[in-house]
Formats: structure tokens, sequence, C-alpha cells
């Protein structure tokens, strides 16, 4: 049987309320990246001096980005109060889950 995974963690957790006055719980997970280095390619005189200049740049971008790391939003998940109050851990922001969708069906295993 084949099947996706990831990992994503919890960076949003909103008690929203819908037009009919029940209230969920709104999940919003996303996927933390590596972030790429440039790729700079040139041939000449001027290929020494980006030899020199590449790491330097790669390090600025990184530097204004979090710890060279970009967020990909991967899931929003909205459960009812009786749902979230079903879960045996509640997840907290910060917390890394993992995401298998399976099966023909598309079944998804949320394990938190």
């Amino acid at each position: 049987m084949l099947e996706v995974k990831f990992k994503a963690v919890l960076v949003s957790k909103t008690l929203i309320t819908d037009p009919t006055g029940e209230n969920f719980v709104k999940l919003e997970f996303v996927e933390e990246r590596e972030v790429p280095g440039p790729i700079i390619t040139m041939q000449g005189p001027q290929s020494e001096l980006m030899r020199e200049v590449i790491p330097v740049v790669s390090q600025v971008i990184r530097s204004l980005t979090a710890r060279g790391r970009m967020r990909y939003p991967r899931l929003v998940l909205y459960l009812s109060e009786d749902e979230w109050s079903k879960l045996p851990r509640k997840p907290d922001i910060g917390d890394e889950i993992e995401v298998v969708i399976r099966g023909k069906e598309y079944k998804v295993d949320v394990n938190i």
C-alpha cells in the first residue's frame, strides 16, 4: 500500500466559533525546511571573486531567516470541542507530529 508521510510542527492553536455558534479548535501545522544556498555559475576572472563572496551571501541569507529554515504551510486541522476533549494528549505550539496519508480512501493518520 502506498503512503505519503511528512513531519509538521504546530505553529498556531486558535479557538474559533462557526456561524452556528459551535466552537472549534483550529490547529495550523507547517513543515520546516533548510534554506537552499544560492546557485551562481560564472566563468572568467570574476568567478574567483564570486567563490569568495558566495559563502558570505549564504550566511547573510540564513541569518535573515529563522535559523536558516523556511516554513511551508502543510496542514490546517479543525477539531470540534468534543473531538479536542477526546485527544489523549493535546498538542502545544512547537510540537512535531507525523502525518500519514494512505490507502484508496485517503485515510489520514495524525500521530500526536
